[in-house]
């Protein structure tokens, strides 16, 4: 074989070689076996055949199996292969066998300098690879969430300028954006831990990705907020779609042996040529917030208005937090009187907030936004702190050992795994009796988390303190928590009292909650007493006990003393 045939047929094989296409290896061997004549070639790399041409599966383990001794000859189905091994690097060879003569001199010298060539091209390969790969995870990273896999926020404020762009091509569709939030995400995280957090998170990526369309678009922005692009030809096709995720992603998560009760609120917004990407987002947003103050686990469409409110609940937040710092949330207390001797028995902690502006607000005005922003937690350690110092007080008084507190804990401070702990230093440090101390929850709470909610009860429980349910016959009234929790108290809905007399459905409701206690040996407030009738009928129920402005209004702790007491106190204090 000529040099220069030889040169040749090596300048040939090796600009076959291609970075754009690693496959295009096995175009080389097709060419290396070309060259001598040969059925067979192969490239083994760490002791596993890469590249093959020529060999059955079969074939292939036997040559591995001969790897070590590299023989002259090897025996395969088709007959007797003659071998050449060629190097490459202390770990690759090139492998080529032909049946029929064997190799001369002059083709294991071709062969061997193919094989240095080959090493060569692929360390180029694996480096030109190596660096591909590494641009595109860092793409990848830049683009997508590490957790989910979604596209992050960059992409998704990038695929919104593409679709907004496009109206002006074509808007017989409509570009609707869908923003989706976690109901109470930061509770599930303080209850089981950010591992289960992120089980929950991965569970909405899947959900999202399994409802909507293949050309549609999921990404998460941050947190728990996961957005959807979708075109759809009618307006309302986004809030059946927004149904759809809702009702797929309420369904329970089994998470750490814990199931998970959780929902979504959407807000929708739709584009408009000469909107910006972070406009829709905003626009979204507004939606998402007015589906939770619907109540959750619903949807809402954007409008105008929106962006006022949104306004309004950022400056109302801000207002919230000044307020706290500078203590103008103050602490009440409203009295409860024993019904049937019109006996005083102890007092529930309300709260009011003293704007320097707007005077005295209801807890209406700004308990939802400060649970929102986490601001109640604090909201609802300084009532209780404040109140119980005062009832301490007045339970060293004649009389009056036995008066009991009602304050209310939040879904929040509920969820807080340290509220036992500050709970435990306000009781020690006012010497107040913790026997005396009832908690005072929404039922609805109850029941959003069962786990952790139950966890954190029994830690409250080992305290001394007892529970009573505020709003009772409001929520999902799951009676089997009224024995599993240590409850002392059902509290009756002003609602339900302010019926009786008037709405034959509000009283049917009282009597039936009444029942309900005597039969699991439970007291009774009736909430909302405002008229002499109310009170009276309530007796004649079987109530325990009333509360509201018929027996007096909530009054700040500041400006209370013992002879704030002895008006209220018609009859002594029994146990």
């Amino acid at each position: 074989m000529e040099t220069s045939w030889s040169l040749h047929m090596l300048s040939e094989i090796l600009s076959a070689f291609s970075t754009e296409d690693p496959d295009n290896l096995r175009n080389v061997l097709n060419r290396v076996a070309e060259s001598v004549d040969a059925e067979v070639a192969a490239i083994i790399c760490d002791q596993s055949i890469d590249w093959c041409i020529g060999l059955s599966d079969e074939d292939q383990q036997q040559l591995l199996g001969e790897l070590i001794n590299q023989p002259g000859d090897i025996t395969i189905r088709s007959g007797i292969l003659r071998t050449c091994w060629a190097p490459m690097g202390p770990m690759d060879m090139l492998f080529v066998g032909r049946l029929g003569e064997r190799f001369d001199l002059e083709e294991r010298s071709l062969l061997r300098a193919m094989g240095r060539s080959i090493e060569l091209s692929i360390k180029i390969l694996r480096a030109v690879t190596s660096e591909r790969q590494a641009r595109k995870d860092a793409l990848l990273q830049a683009t997508h969430d590490a957790l989910t896999g979604l596209p992050n926020r960059r992409m998704v404020l990038d695929r919104l300028q593409a679709a907004i762009d496009h109206l002006s091509v074509d808007n017989s569709l409509f570009t609707a954006v869908l923003f989706i939030d976690i109901d109470r995400f930061k509770w599930i995280n303080d209850a089981h831990g950010h591992s289960a957090g992120d089980q929950l998170l991965i569970h909405v990526s899947r959900v999202l990705r399994h409802v909507v369309r293949h050309d549609d678009l999921v990404g998460r922005l941050s947190g728990d907020e996961f957005i959807v692009v979708t075109r759809t030809s009618h307006r309302d096709d986004a809030s059946q779609l927004a149904s759809r995720i809702i009702a797929e992603i309420r369904q329970p998560l089994k998470v750490a042996g814990s199931e998970l009760s959780h929902t979504v609120s959407i807000g929708i917004s739709f584009a408009q040529l000469g909107d910006s990407p972070s406009t829709l987002l905003e626009n979204a947003d507004m939606a998402m917030y007015q589906a939770k103050a619907l109540g959750r686990g619903r949807h809402s469409t954007f409008h105008s208005t929106m962006r006022l409110q949104a306004q309004q609940r950022l400056s109302l937040e801000e207002s919230i937090g000044n307020a706290v710092q500078n203590g103008e949330i103050k602490p009440f207390l409203q009295p409860i009187f024993r019904l049937v001797d019109d006996t005083l028995t102890g007092f529930e902690a309300l709260v009011r907030w003293e704007h320097p502006q707007l005077g005295v607000l209801m807890p209406a005005a700004f308990l939802e936004q400060a649970e929102d922003s986490g601001l109640i937690q604090e909201i609802d350690m300084c009532v209780f702190a404040s109140a119980c110092a005062a009832i301490a007080r007045w339970q060293q008084i004649h009389g009056l050992g036995n008066l009991r507190l009602s304050s209310n804990l939040s879904a929040r401070s509920l969820a807080d795994p340290r509220v036992k702990v500050r709970i435990k230093e306000i009781l020690e440090s006012t010497g107040i009796n913790p026997a005396s101390v009832y908690l005072e929850i929404v039922e609805t709470t109850l029941v959003d988390d069962i786990e952790s909610t139950t966890a954190t009860i029994n830690a409250l429980r080992d305290l001394g303190l007892r529970l009573a349910i505020d709003d009772f016959g409001t929520g999902y009234s799951l009676l089997l928590y009224l024995k599993r929790f240590p409850v002392g108290v059902l509290k009756i809905d002003r609602s339900f009292v302010s019926g009786l007399g008037k709405n034959p459905e509000d009283e049917v409701i009282a009597t039936t909650i009444l029942t309900l206690a005597k039969a699991l040996e439970l007291e009774v407030v009736a909430e909302g007493v405002e008229r002499e009738a109310q009170m009276n009928r309530m007796r004649e129920l079987g109530c325990d006990y009333g509360q509201g402005y018929w027996f007096g209004r909530p009054i700040s702790i500041e400006s209370t003393d013992v002879a704030f007491i002895e008006p209220l106190r018609l009859a002594p204090l029994t146990p």
